[in-house]
């Protein structure tokens, strides 16, 4: 425990230098002859804060850019007269004059740019400006929230997971999931965001939907590599989303019907310039539809619900507070009926997290940002089962629980002592308490079984120093080091991790760039499924079960042109260390019950490979927007007591990916779009041949007797994932309808997902079918047959906002 609270004093100690450094360097600032440009840029309609909004003097070639509250601050020479400008992707480019030879407050509202009309292309001499070839940041990737409400979805529902799984280095898990495989990693090791506080299990509808209301997210930035030292806790990649403030000046709704959700969001001023207010939700309502007229839904039923709620506050000039929390949840119920088995269970699962920030401005160049946040996941699968073996009938009870409770704090500084260097240091804790429970019991009765959860607790904390230096105005570099710990029952775990990432500005707006960086991750996700279902459980490092641990290198180009066009290429090369898995025979952990053992002795740890080359060509502005994207790639796993201690391919190995989307603005009353995946088939384990084990011919069924075959059937397995499905291909098109008057507009949409009604692999099982023509002898053949889930499937919504 020591260790980490060493971590823990490390990290005050930093700030408070930091914060003393920044006291010394406004009063320097206070003896020049420079002045201090600040203020806060929001959307002229809403109010809404815009970050990353590019605020340039291009006579001085100074600039910056906004921050997550849209606040901006620029130190520059005191000047009567200086030309400033603010772009945005989007929005109308807002030019004005000002005064320097004091400080400034300037405050800027920005009007969104019709996107009928021609494409701004923003010049910025700045080399702080968002065009992918003058930032030091690689292997990251972002989708305006407008375009993803533009993509065709599955039955209308926008997500934008779904919109990430089509980006270079990102692969889905199954048909129509929300399952995220970025660079070769497992859905445990995409560390997501929202407001700070790290969500877990990012799925509605069993994977089908992820959580987000597109209405309630103000951006969404996904980074995959060349991590800054300021990101941590997972291995492959860093989803960030903060939700949108809602308008300071008037009351704004929008929402939406589907064919299986609807939704509704309303923000609003708390008081006029000073503070707002901003609630979402989302409901499914098949269960309240068709259970009043369809009997079987009444035994084989669920919804899904989630609530987004925030408040925000400008406090002082120099002090930003908000409030954010999510809630969402899932219910299921079933009931199978047959002559062999009965079966019956629920599954609920959900994610709580709320997030307190305050944002606080000592000087022009010195902020200070502080987060408590609190996250909690719940899942909790029940089974019972009556099955028919040898003339008795057992029923077993299945009680899986996983539960996570997260409680952090942290703190971040950033100190712009000049145009070259911005540095940032900061510290970050957090108290985990896992609570897993995985209980079969076999019984005559149907009683609710309740494993006794064990408690697994563990403190991980994290400090960290960086700097984005510039010693020339094409060459940026940032370097950090991040180090982190984790303390267990009884043992400390510390890992240093540098990062480094250099970005070179070519003439022609041609940029090379390169990074390396290393990462921790203290916490483990235990899953046979694959695709992140709630019956997976979530597990902490621990004395006999280490941190995983990742490097990579990447090396890129990246080129900015007139048309709005940017295109970058990466090539990458990652290692990991002590990735977790079940051992051969495996298949759950059994906590809480008396004979359940050492779960560590049920898995097993390992290392991976994965590397290969991506290519991205995007324009987020003018008529028509959207990407090409493609990867090659190779991922392989090693673990001593899996597949005899030989290599195999993960299950997420995907050679080839391709994915293409469109959207075109034919006028202002009409959108088109479309996109097209292509995917290498993933990589599976099937059994190379079976036989049988006869059984009692006879055998009392529930209610009644009957002649059954009932012998056991073994299988016999080559190669780990020695197996690959077919390619995965789709299409979707969609067009929307807009109409606008008074402030108020709707939008009808028509889409179809799959359009060409391609037969994607869900699932492969064996037939076994007894082909003999001769009276009292068998000949069973097998024949590998594939499961489609998704045909080509129709949807209308039909869209509003005042």
């Amino acid at each position: 425990m020591k260790s980490l609270y060493s971590i823990v004093r490390i990290g005050n100690i930093a700030l408070l230098v930091w914060i003393g450094l920044g006291a010394a360097y406004a009063q320097q600032l206070a003896a020049t002859d420079k002045n201090t440009l600040r203020g806060y840029v929001r959307e002229a309609q809403t109010g809404s804060a815009l970050p990353g909004v590019t605020v340039s003097i291009a006579s001085l070639g100074i600039g910056t850019t906004t921050d997550m509250n849209g606040y901006y601050s620029i130190a520059l020479p005191a000047r009567p007269f200086v030309k400033i400008a603010f772009s945005f992707i989007g929005y109308k480019t807002e030019s004005m004059a000002t005064d320097i030879t004091s400080n400034v407050d300037l405050n800027v509202e920005m009007q969104p740019q019709h996107t009928t009309l021609k494409e701004v292309v923003v010049k910025s001499h700045s080399g702080t400006s968002s065009k992918v070839s003058e930032s030091v940041q690689m292997s990251s990737v972002s989708v305006p929230i407008q375009q993803i409400k533009e993509i065709p979805s599955l039955l209308g529902e926008k997500d934008i997971i779904k919109a990430l799984q089509l980006m270079p280095g990102v692969q889905k898990g199954a048909e129509g999931s929300t399952g995220m495989y970025v660079r070769g990693g497992g859905p445990d090791q995409n560390l997501v965001l929202l407001d700070d506080a790290p969500i877990y299990n990012t799925s509605h509808l069993f994977g089908f939907f992820s959580l987000f209301n597109g209405d309630a997210i103000q951006s969404v930035n996904l980074t995959k590599g060349g991590f800054a030292a300021h990101h941590g806790g997972r291995l492959y990649s860093i989803i960030e989303m903060d939700m949108k403030d809602g308008d300071q000046h008037k009351v704004h709704g929008e929402g939406g019907i589907g064919l299986i959700s609807s939704r509704f969001t309303l923000d609003g001023p708390i008081k006029k310039g000073k503070s707002s207010f901003l609630v979402s939700g989302r409901r499914t309502y098949a269960d309240l539809v068709l259970s009043p007229f369809v009997a079987e839904m009444k035994n084989n039923t669920g919804y899904f619900y989630d609530l987004n709620l925030k408040a925000s506050f400008d406090v002082t000039p120099d002090d930003y507070v908000s409030i954010s929390a999510y809630n969402g949840n899932d219910h299921f119920k079933y009931k199978t009926n047959s002559k062999l088995s009965n079966e019956s269970g629920s599954l609920n699962w959900g994610n709580t997290a709320a997030t307190l920030r305050w944002k606080h401005r000592f000087s022009p160049g010195l902020s200070l940002t502080t987060s408590a946040v609190y996250s909690q996941y719940h899942s909790l699968a029940r089974m019972n089962r009556d099955v028919v073996n040898e003339e008795e009938k057992t029923t077993y009870h299945l009680n899986n629980q996983s539960d996570i409770r997260d409680l952090i704090f942290k703190s971040d500084v950033t100190w712009i002592p000049s145009t070259q260097h911005v540095l940032k240091t900061g510290i970050t804790a957090t108290s985990h308490l896992f609570t897993p429970a995985s209980t079969t019991t076999v019984g005559n009765q149907h009683e609710a079984v309740s494993g006794n959860a064990v408690q697994l607790k563990g403190l991980e904390g994290a400090v960290y120093v960086e700097d984005t230096y510039s010693p020339i105005p094409a060459l940026k570099i940032n370097a950090g080091l991040r180090v982190s710990g984790f303390q267990g029952e009884t043992k400390t775990y510390v890992q240093p991790e540098p990062r480094l990432a250099i970005a070179y500005t070519m003439p022609y707006n041609w940029a090379v760039k390169a990074s390396y960086a290393s990462m921790s991750q203290y916490v483990h996700l235990l899953t046979n499924s694959g695709i992140g279902l709630p019956t997976d459980l979530w597990i902490p490092a621990s004395d006999h079960t280490a941190p995983q641990f990742s490097q990579q290198i990447a090396f890129g180009i990246a080129k900015d042109m007139h048309s709005g066009l940017s295109f970058t290429a990466e090539g990458f090369y990652k290692t990991m260390d002590n990735m977790v898995a079940y051992k051969e025979g495996s298949s759950s952990l059994s906590f809480g019950t008396a004979n359940a053992g050492n779960w560590e002795d049920q898995i097993t740890q390992g290392k991976g490979w994965s590397y290969g080359a991506e290519f991205l060509l995007q324009k987020k502005t003018g008529r028509f927007t959207g990407w090409a994207g493609y990867t090659l790639s190779w991922t392989q796993q090693q673990f001593d007591e899996l597949n005899f201690g030989k290599k195999f391919w993960a299950r997420y190995d995907r050679r080839h990916d391709v994915s293409l989307v469109g959207i075109y603005h034919l006028n202002k009353n009409v959108t088109l779009s479309a996109s097209y995946v292509y995917g290498t088939g993933q990589a599976m384990t099937l059994p190379k041949g079976q036989y049988w084990i006869q059984g009692n011919s006879s055998v009392k069924t529930l209610g009644e007797t009957k002649n059954y075959y009932t012998g056991r059937v073994f299988q016999e397995f080559g190669q780990r994932n020695n197996f690959r499905a077919a390619a995965y291909q789709r299409l979707d098109v969609g067009v929307q309808f807009h109409k606008s008057k008074n402030g108020h507009g709707r939008t009808w949409e028509i889409s179809l997902y799959n359009a060409t009604n391609h037969q994607n692999p869900f699932f492969y099982y064996f037939d076994a079918t007894d082909v003999s023509t001769v009276a009292g002898t068998k000949n069973v053949v097998n024949t590998l047959k594939q499961v489609t889930l998704f045909p080509v499937l129709p949807s209308v919504s039909y869209n509003f906002k005042f």
